[in-house]
Order: C-alpha cells, then sequence, then structure tokens
C-alpha cells in the first residue's frame, strides 16, 4: 500500500529542496530522489498526525499583514542584489505560516523549472492576492520588482491598518450587545419562570406586559431548540441567498441608502478602490487590466457594476472621470479629483490621496459610532431589563395592595 513521504534534500548548488512523495517505501523515495540528482538529508513517512495538523493549517487564514511582510522582506532582498530563487528560498525559511510557507515551496519549485514569478504566485489565488499578482508581472516586465514589491507592502500594511481598525471599534459593541441579549435570555429563561407558580396560585388577573412576557419566556424554555434550528437554518439561508448576484446587487444598494451604514460603506469602498488603483497604476498596470483587479477586490457588487461600466466606457475612448460620474455611485469630490489626476497625467497620486483622505475620514466615522452605539446598547439594555422588572413587580404591589384591603 503506497505512503505519504516526505522529503528533504538539497541540489548541486547546495539549495534545500523539500516536497512529499507517494511510494510503497523510504527506498522508493530514495531511489526517486536521487534519480534527479539531489543529495538526500531526511526521508520521514507523513502519519495521520501530521495530515491534522495539515488540516488545521488550512483553517488558519491569511492576513494582509502577513502579506505585506513577505513583501517587505522580497523587496529588500531583490533590492540588494540577491538571485530570485535565493531570495524565495530564504522567504521560505523565514516565514512562520505553514500555508504561505507550502505556497511559497510551489513557488520556488516552478520558478526553478522556468515560469515566472507572477504565473507562479497566480496558481495559489487563496493566498496571494489578484492585485499582488498582477503587480509582481508589471515589475518582471519593467525590471522593477523590488520598487514594485515595496509598494505593495505598503499598500497592504494600510488596508490591514483600515480593517484593524473597524474590527477593533466595533468589537466593544459587538461584545456588548451578544451580553446584553444573553442577559435578557437568561432572565426570561430562568428568574421569570420561578413567578409564574406563584402567580397561577393566586389566580389574579395578569397585566398585559406581564403575560406578554410570561408567553416569550414559555416559548424560550419549550421551543428553545427548534428555535436554534430556524436561526441556523435562516442564516445559511441568507447566505446562499447572497451568493447569487442578483439578491447581493440588491442588498448592496439597499446597503449603501441606509443613512449611517450606506454612508460608511460607501466611503470604505471609495478608500479600496483609490487605494487599489493607485498602487496598480503606479505598478506600471494598464488601467483596463487594473480596473479588472480592483473589481474583485472593492467587495460592493454596485461599486463592482459602476467600474464594469467605466472599463467598456474607457474602451470606447471616455476618460474614467466621466465614466465614474455615470454611475452615480462615487461622490462629486471623487470624480472632480480623478478629473484633475487625469488631465495633470497624476492619476495614481490623485488617488492616493484620495484613498488617504477617505481612510482617514472612515477612521473618524467608525470613532463616532463606536462612541454613540455604546451608550444606546446600554440604554436599550436598561430599557429592556426595567420593563421586565416592571411586569413582574406590577402583579406584587397588586397582592401587596388587595392584603392591606382584607
Amino acid at each position: 500500500m503506497a505512503k505519504t513521504f516526505a522529503y528533504r534534500a538539497k541540489d548541486r548548488n547546495g539549495e534545500v529542496l523539500t516536497g512529499s512523495i507517494l511510494a510503497e517505501n523510504e527506498s522508493a523515495v530514495a531511489i526517486h530522489i536521487r534519480e534527479k540528482g539531489y543529495f538526500i538529508t531526511q526521508i520521514k513517512e507523513e502519519n495521520r498526525v501530521s495530515s491534522f495538523n495539515a488540516f488545521i493549517d488550512n483553517l488558519r487564514s491569511i492576513s494582509l499583514k502577513e502579506i505585506s511582510i513577505v513583501c517587505r522582506l522580497f523587496a529588500t532582498m531583490i533590492d540588494a542584489g540577491l538571485p530570485l530563487l535565493s531570495s524565495l528560498n530564504v522567504l521560505i525559511e523565514q516565514t512562520d505560516n505553514p500555508r504561505i510557507k507550502k505556497a511559497l515551496q510551489d513557488v520556488y519549485k516552478k520558478v526553478k523549472e522556468g515560469e515566472t514569478l507572477s504565473h507562479s504566485l497566480g496558481d495559489h489565488p487563496s493566498i496571494f492576492p489578484n492585485l499582488m499578482v498582477n503587480m509582481v508581472e508589471a515589475g518582471e516586465v519593467g525590471g522593477v520588482l523590488d520598487t514594485v514589491l515595496n509598494r505593495l507592502a505598503s499598500h497592504f500594511e494600510k488596508e490591514h491598518k483600515m480593517n484593524e481598525k473597524i474590527k477593533s471599534a466595533l468589537t466593544y459593541p459587538t461584545v456588548v450587545s451578544i451580553m446584553a441579549v444573553l442577559s435578557v435570555v437568561f432572565i426570561l429563561t430562568f428568574v421569570l419562570p420561578t413567578f409564574v407558580q406563584m402567580f397561577d396560585n393566586m389566580k389574579m388577573e395578569l397585566p398585559l406586559l406581564t403575560r406578554i412576557l410570561l408567553a416569550i419566556s414559555s416559548i424560550l424554555r419549550n421551543y428553545a431548540p427548534v428555535l436554534i434550528f430556524l436561526m441556523v437554518a435562516g442564516a445559511y439561508g441568507l447566505k446562499i441567498a447572497y451568493q447569487r448576484e442578483q439578491t447581493k446587487q440588491m442588498i448592496d444598494a439597499l446597503a449603501l441608502r441606509i443613512p449611517v451604514v450606506g454612508m460608511l460603506s460607501r466611503k470604505i469602498g471609495i478608500a479600496r478602490f483609490s487605494r487599489t488603483l493607485s498602487t496598480l497604476l503606479h505598478g506600471g498596470v494598464p488601467i483596463i487590466t487594473s480596473l479588472e483587479v480592483v473589481q474583485k477586490t472593492i467587495g460592493n457588487l454596485s461599486m463592482m457594476k459602476a467600474l464594469e461600466q467605466a472599463q467598456s466606457g474607457i474602451k470606447e475612448g471616455m476618460g474614467l472621470a466621466s465614466t465614474l460620474a455615470q454611475s452615480k455611485v462615487f461622490t462629486p469630490m471623487v470624480v472632480q479629483m480623478v478629473a484633475i489626476g487625469e488631465e495633470s497625467g497624476a492619476l495614481d497620486k490623485m488617488l492616493e490621496k484620495i484613498a488617504d483622505f477617505y481612510e482617514s475620514d472612515v477612521d473618524d466615522v467608525v470613532s463616532r459610532l463606536s462612541s454613540i452605539i455604546e451608550p444606546v446598547i446600554i440604554g436599550v439594555l436598561g430599557v429592556v431589563i426595567g420593563l421586565i422588572v416592571i411586569a413582574i413587580m406590577i402583579p406584587m404591589f397588586d397582592v401587596i395592595a388587595n392584603a392591606g384591603s382584607m
């Protein structure tokens, strides 16, 4: 029965090679490696534990921070005059993320066999973004790979910082909201039922608010599994529906019309569009290709459609600013600044200024929203718990009043 063996070897130049082979035994692996002219340093059978570890590694996400570090290290080595293969070998040794390491090993192998770096990176779309592949291709053609990689590193760092600011600003309100919901569910499920028997024994007519809360409590206690199933099924159904282009476009268009959420979503999309397009144009990627890449990274389907129309307009000889103005998705300020950038021949620099402005604006809006949401959530929680207390105390007051009159 064939087994999987991991091997480590060196070629005639002393460079380390790693990989895995499906074979009957270690001897077959050794023969196969020696036939290639490699010197074997280690052969080890991959067991179930390593397969499980590989499965866990595949679940680990790739952050923009990790990609930016890869680009920065790569640029430093290329700028220092280190050969491409040697630079890749150093990256493989320096990278901690197993998924990135495995992808770089495959890139190293393909580059050594004669493929271009950009094409090899493109074979791993889940690891290396489309933006990186196109920029590296432009850098290879123009002979400015180190400059392009430095630009990519800066781009991913700024994108990562913006995402982290949004996450950190929304973390506290999210945690407070979850705790508030759990607290209310706990009170309705475990605290309120203790008063039910007492009210039943008194055979008194309960106020409407009390009856409503007791009904909700009864539903939560008796139909909890059904409610959980419906919530999970509803969430899954929404996810499936969102994958349909028509549904996604409708939801994205609706999101842009919501007063606060729409404004924030629009600004985030514009910042991402401007930063990505600026990076691509600065790297020498043609504008048509650049717009194709931006469409895949911007996230909002309404903006993607607008960029698709802009791409068609540019092919017909129109300017980018005029095509963006027709879409009604981008703000007048963006359209005007893009027009100035086109007229001055410095579109990439103008787009970078737009990105800086909107990223700063997004940061301010998120900070303000965070400071507003927190007291609102606490206030709502106080009102809900207050209603529960009132619903319990009103019948108690009636009992005390009736006892005093007897």
